[in-house]
């Protein structure tokens, strides 16, 4: 079966490639100036700017440009389309449920993936959701896959991202959109000057019958209401060396289900919920252009109200929470001749409320040193140590931890490199699963262990190669139990040790100035030991095929372009085989005039019923959008 899916799929993106550029002659070009480099500089992997060739990780950098090109929904649907992720939501592009959050998966290793925006971490409850983050004020994406803990600390077992926002500059602009669609519709305005930008839109979608893959996936025959989400965002230069970030949203949604779903004692019952989201994400950063000092202060917060309309007695839902983070980070790069030292200092303060339980409350502080020395041997060949101490002060037992990192990177010649990537990571339990109706304090260790990489890139000036091999090894991976049978309520447990061994392998060809196409594939195999049981056995954990494929024709003035997204040989969950999940996107843009676009965008091409994560919550079916913007 999943030979024939992979045959059908491969056949669909052939046919409808091969269309797109046989009918390329009409089609579209945009500034020749706007080249599609494939050895961009990366700020993120190494703290400081370093070309891809030059960087010993695996990287994958998403540009704004990208975003544009292939139709993007928003920050979760650009970043799942990548190799190596096999991000989870609760239905399309992430979508969110209150704290049932969509989240970034990197290597199959699930609540491991540190996401930032600017350098400011966005993760509470180990969550990384992306929606609060406006699509039209991204600059660039880099996803740095593999050690992490060593220069961000925790929550970076499988990997980072961060988002990296527009910068002020260039001639004032202002530009307004509207978007129409058979499941949703937005409108917003933006105004780009020299020293500021800001972003305003409002975002409607539609109701959903039916959401999950009922009965063959899920027990509930779950129903959404219609959402909306109201969002803003402002960059600011306030001097050639300091910026400052400010983005906010707000919205809401229902959800319910149209079957008694969940037996409870001898009574069966429904679900009818409605959730309030607000988020705020801000900071001020500084970029010393000539004493090496990198610094940043940030705020993260989140507010999800739940309210249960069906319960015997209506009211709010015991996850509700006000979450929050602060941070404060400074650096320092020494140049050494040839070699190059940087040394940090990182303090970050969790906390958390809950909006029912007021009790239930704490914060988590954590202080952490960090150094990255880089030794240049030779022209070709480079060591970099890294390493941590951090001491969290946690409210039921603080740790104190050391992380180092080890890599090396060989320049074979001028286009051609091979790295080493080694490094030890460690993850505390969510300061809110302290509480709960099972989950004793004191009974969740802390996650913690090391990824082993090596991998070569083939950088020209119009194609790559990448290739990526990994081994993951870590302890005390943290889960859901299995339905307490009285109240069919999950709480936090350790699942057991985890262990992924990988490859991934990545081409991409700028042919000409007219068309491009990338390619891509990876397979892992990750899987999680449970000790609970008498004789422990290693079961699979999440996806092991991973596929991705685009292609891009331009000319004059329409760009037309394909992405795909394959996951197959997926879990077993739920007493059946998670379905493989094949995602094609058409999207194609035409430049009216200088300053009027229109913009085509058709998901899910192949109408397939494509679980969204493991509970049976499903992508939409076909839709489509047309987007208008004018630039004054």
């Amino acid at each position: 079966m999943l030979k024939k899916n992979l045959s059908k799929s491969a056949l669909v993106v052939a046919l409808l490639t091969t269309t797109v550029i046989w009918r390329g002659t009409t089609a579209y070009a945009e500034d020749p100036n706007q080249a599609f480099t494939l050895d961009p500089m990366i700020v993120t992997a190494q703290r400081t700017e370093t070309r891809d060739l030059d960087t010993p990780a695996t990287t994958n950098i998403i540009t704004e440009q990208n975003i544009k090109e292939a139709g993007y929904k928003n920050v979760f649907d650009a970043i799942e389309h990548q190799v190596g992720l096999t991000s989870t939501g609760y239905g399309d592009a992430g979508q969110d449920f209150g704290f049932s959050s969509g989240r970034t998966v990197i290597r199959g290793y699930d609540r491991g993936t540190l996401v930032m925006v600017d350098g400011i971490p966005m993760n509470l409850k180990n969550y990384n959701s992306l929606d609060g983050i406006p699509i039209d004020m991204v600059q660039q994406i880099e996803i740095i896959k593999g050690a992490a803990g060593t220069l961000y600390g925790s929550e970076a077992m499988g990997g980072v991202v961060n988002v990296i926002t527009k910068r002020p500059g260039g001639k004032t602009q202002v530009k307004v959109k509207g978007t129409v669609g058979n499941y949703y519709k937005d409108y917003g305005v933006t105004y780009a000057g020299e020293k500021l930008i800001v972003t305003a839109s409002k975002e409607y979608s539609n109701k959903l019958t039916h959401s999950n893959a009922y009965p063959e996936g899920s027990s509930t025959d779950w129903w959404v209401g219609k959402g909306q989400k109201n969002r803003a965002g402002i960059s600011a230069a306030l001097t050639d060396e300091i910026g400052f970030t400010f983005i906010y949203q707000d919205g809401n949604i229902t959800r319910g289900s149209n079957n008694d779903a969940k037996k409870v004692g001898s009574v069966y019952k429904k679900y009818n919920y409605r959730y309030d989201d607000k988020r705020i994400t801000t900071g001020l950063t500084y970029n010393g252009k000539y004493n090496g000092i990198k610094a940043l202060v940030g705020y993260n917060y989140r507010r999800t109200e739940g309210y249960d309309f069906a319960a015997a007695t209506p009211g709010p839902v015991s996850s509700s929470a006000d979450l929050s983070s602060c941070i404060g980070d400074v650096q320092k790069t020494w140049n050494l001749g040839k070699n190059t030292l940087i040394t940090g200092y990182s303090l970050r303060r969790e906390n958390y409320e809950n909006l029912v339980t007021k009790a239930n409350k704490a914060h988590r502080t954590s202080n952490a040193i960090y150094l990255s020395y880089n030794n240049v041997f030779s022209d070709k060949f480079s060591a970099t140590l890294g390493l941590r101490g951090e001491i969290i002060d946690d409210p039921v037992k603080s740790e104190n931890i050391l992380n180092p990192q080890f890599q090396t990177l060989y320049k074979i010649n001028d286009t051609t490199s091979w790295y080493i990537n080694i490094g030890k990571a460690f993850q505390m339990p969510t300061v809110d699963s302290y509480y709960g109706k099972k989950a004793a304090a004191g009974t969740l260790k802390p996650e913690e262990g090391w990824t082993y990489e090596t991998g070569i890139k083939k950088i020209y000036d119009n194609k790559s190669i990448k290739l990526a091999v990994f081994h993951m090894d870590f302890e005390n991976k943290i889960g859901w139990s299995d339905k307490d049978p009285g109240t069919g309520e999950q709480y936090a447990i350790n699942k057991g040790d985890f262990r992924n061994t990988g490859i991934e392998a990545e081409f991409t060809h700028n042919v000409n100035d007219k068309w491009r196409y990338s390619l891509g594939i990876g397979y892992g195999n990750p899987e999680v030991k449970d000790p609970s049981t008498a004789n422990p056995k290693w079961v699979q954990d999440d996806g092991r095929i991973d596929a991705s494929a685009s292609v891009f024709y331009s000319i004059s003035k329409l760009t037309s372009g394909l992405t795909y997204k394959y996951l197959g040989d997926r879990e077993y969950y739920g007493g059946h085989d998670v379905p493989s999940r094949s995602r094609l996107t058409w999207n194609t843009s035409y430049d009216l005039t200088k300053n009027d676009n229109i913009t085509l965008t058709m998901n899910n091409l192949l109408d397939k019923d494509n679980y969204s994560n493991r509970y049976g919550n499903l992508d939409l079916p076909y839709n489509w959008k047309i987007t208008y913007t004018r630039t004054f």
